[in-house]
Parts: C-alpha cells; structure tokens; sequence
C-alpha cells in the first residue's frame, strides 16, 4: 500500500457551483426537520432504486508523471459512473443523460467559478459538466483512489441534479434567510454527494480496486482534517462515505431527513 501525503492533503474535497447565481456550495440552506423538507429531497425516487450491483470498472492505474495517463483514468471512471447511474435511474423509471468532463492542467477557471489546490474539481449544474484541475503534485504521483472517489463525488453531483435534488435545494435556498439554515443545507448535499460516492467505490471494489487499508487512511484521514464551512465536518462527511461504501444503496444517502448532529 502507498499513501502519498502530497496527493491525499489536498484532494480529499470536491465542490459545487451553481452557474450565474450565488454559489449555492457556499450560502446554501436546509429545513430544520424532515417534515418542513420537499420530498423530492427526502422522499425522491433514487432512494428505491435498490443495491448497486457490481460494475466491472477496471482502468488502467495511471502513471507517474504522466498527464495523459491520469486523464485517461479520470474518463474511465466517469465511465464506470455513467454504468451505476444509469442502472439505478432506470431501475425507477428515472430519465438519465451522462455529465460532460473537462480536465484541465493550466489555468483556475471554469465558466461558473474558481478551482483552487484545496478544492480542484467541482460540479456546474447549468451546463452539466465536471471541472477538473489537475494538481502538479498529483501528476508527479498520482493516488488512484483520490482521483476515482473525487470523480465519484462531483458524478453524484450531477446524479442529484437530473433526480431533482439540485434544482429543488436551489428553489428552496432561494427562499430561506437565515445563515444557520443555509449552512446545515450545504453540508446535507455534499455529505450526500459523499454518500453517493461511497456507493459507487463499493460497486467498484473488486474491479479498480478498492484498496481497504487505502480506503480506511482517506476514511480516517477526511474524518480529521476535511472539516469546512461547505462540507461540514470531517466526521459527519466520513460517516456517510462509510454509510454509502457500507450500505451500497442510495437509499442510505438520505441526508435530507438526518438529524442536524449527523449533518453539522
């Protein structure tokens, strides 16, 4: 097993951004309880779409100092998501189309805000698209399972956006005033995002593979450090990545009707 520090510190949190708007990551809000939520937030079908099944995603580990490597393993794994995603949605009678991803190696920006060395990939749900901004210490030597659940992270971005969970949390956003809210609001989407994601690595366990003492240092090492105003706590975002790996079911990911102590 080999955990680079370099890699790990910086590549654990993933964002989202809503285009043209207040980024709804940063002044977000939530209901105090899940009986004041919108259903399509606690009751929303992707939740009954049963156990995911295994997916056979195994891309080729990427090289050290190798950009094209990296990019190729980062678009594989999105590929390994379109799979899940798919077969969930459909097994609902969801409507699903797949996210586009850009990966970049030079520059900050994307159309709908900034990628920085602690948050270098994010989610624009108005054009449906995945930045990426590969870090230089990432190239120099790449962590797998860092790239694979970052990837996964801004996947179930896009995942609650065509279920109507993202369009939903905006509206309701948009209506609330009070900071308190909107903080406990942000951290319930990315902590779900986190779940989700948690959910594809366990589908994906025997086949990118999931290394366990890998995936217990990020699990241990998010749960002391990831802690921010957007994510939430680092011990709530390890538990419902646990939750997610554990359960394989986004049926587990239901943050929306959590108790505010398991979202803070």
């Amino acid at each position: 097993m080999r955990i680079p520090l370099i890699a790990v510190v910086p590549g654990l949190l993933a964002g989202f951004i809503v285009a043209g708007a207040a980024p709804a990551s940063a002044t977000t809000d939530t209901a105090t309880s899940a009986t004041s939520t919108p259903t399509a937030l606690t009751k929303n079908k992707l939740y009954r779409s049963g156990m995911a099944r295994e997916v056979a995603c195994s891309p080729t580990e990427p090289r050290k100092g190798s950009v094209a490597s990296i990019k190729l393993y980062l678009q594989y794994v999105a590929k390994c998501n379109d799979i899940l995603w798919t077969r969930q949605f459909k097994a609902v009678g969801l409507q699903f189309s797949r996210p586009r991803i850009v990966i970049m190696t030079t520059g900050t920006k994307s159309p709908c805000g900034t990628l920085t060395s602690w948050s270098w990939a994010h989610y624009c749900p108005d054009s449906r698209t995945i930045y990426v901004r590969l870090l230089k210490s990432q190239v120099k030597d790449p962590f797998p399972l860092i790239l694979a659940k970052t990837i996964a992270h801004e996947y179930a971005h896009h995942v609650q956006q065509r279920s109507g969970i993202i369009p939903t949390y905006w509206s309701t956003y948009s209506r609330t005033r009070n900071a308190t809210a909107r903080s406990q609001m942000s951290h319930r989407l990315e902590q779900q995002a986190e779940c989700f994601a948690g959910v594809f690595l366990r589908a994906t366990e025997e086949y990118l593979p999931v290394d366990r003492r890998e995936y217990d240092y990020v699990v241990d090492w998010a749960s002391k450090h990831a802690t921010d105003k957007i994510h939430g706590s680092g011990r709530n975002q390890a538990w419902w990545l646990e939750r997610g790996f554990n359960s394989a079911s986004p049926g587990s990911c239901n943050t929306w009707a959590a108790p505010n102590a398991r979202v803070t």
